[in-house]
């Protein structure tokens, strides 16, 4: 029987039935600082789940989008996560998310795991209907300066990685076109030496006590055996 491939929307929504929620909404188009969110409850409280591709997160100040719009969102939901690639986890500062209360959730083909849980705010009922409490209508200024800061910091050293990457690639293959050119020139050079050798003349010695006596020490013997 073939058994349906999960998106992430499926596995993020199946990890949190596991703690009581269930999925009250979907959105896959016009979400600033996401590919697709997700709204789950559990009767009381209401978690927003803003999901990030591999095509988005690679983008250029993806990263910086998706955290300020969770923030923003931090003020019309109980809690909200950020689900990212498993291989994109070390690209997120959880130290960051755990300070600003927002959550994360890794997912690959395998499934979804919670690395970070929500904060979760209280709620109040108004009227019979339960809400978030919102210390304040707009976000703190204090915290987006904040959250600016860290998400730079992160960039820069982002940026810095891709540096020396670079850098070593150059150097790695300056080297391997050196090596290509010594290994030419030593080829080049056995190859003379052993032309050299080949023409090398030999010289012919004649030994004096062959010689008839007239001829013994005659400086011209020499010459014409070194001739050849």
């Amino acid at each position: 029987m073939y058994r349906r491939k999960l998106n992430p929307e499926d596995m993020i929504s199946m990890l949190y039935e596991g703690e009581g929620f269930y999925e009250v909404e979907r959105k896959t188009e016009d979400i600033l600082g996401a590919t697709s969110r997700i709204i789950i409850s559990d009767g009381k409280r209401e978690l927003a789940v803003n999901i990030l591709t591999e095509d988005l997160i690679t983008s250029r100040g993806a990263l910086h989008d998706a955290l300020l719009q969770a923030e923003k969102l931090r003020e019309k939901f109980h809690g909200v996560v950020i689900a990212i690639p498993r291989r994109f986890q070390r690209a997120i500062d959880e130290g960051v998310l755990a300070i600003h209360g927002l959550g994360l959730v890794i997912y690959d083909n395998l499934g979804a795991e919670e690395v970070i849980p929500p904060k979760i705010k209280e709620a109040e009922k108004i009227g019979g209907i339960e809400k978030p409490i919102s210390s304040s209508s707009t976000i703190s200024e204090e915290i987006l300066m904040k959250l600016r800061s860290d998400i730079s910091r992160l960039m820069k050293v982002i940026d810095e990685m891709e540096a020396r990457l670079d850098r070593l690639e150059k150097g790695q293959r300056r080297l391997e076109l050196e090596m290509n050119k010594i290994k030419e020139e030593l080829s080049k050079t056995k190859q003379v030496e052993a032309k050299e050798e080949l023409v090398k003349p030999q010289v012919i010695r004649v030994e004096a006590k062959k010689l008839p006596s007239y001829l013994v020490d005659n400086p011209w013997i020499e010459i014409l055996t070194k001739r050849g």
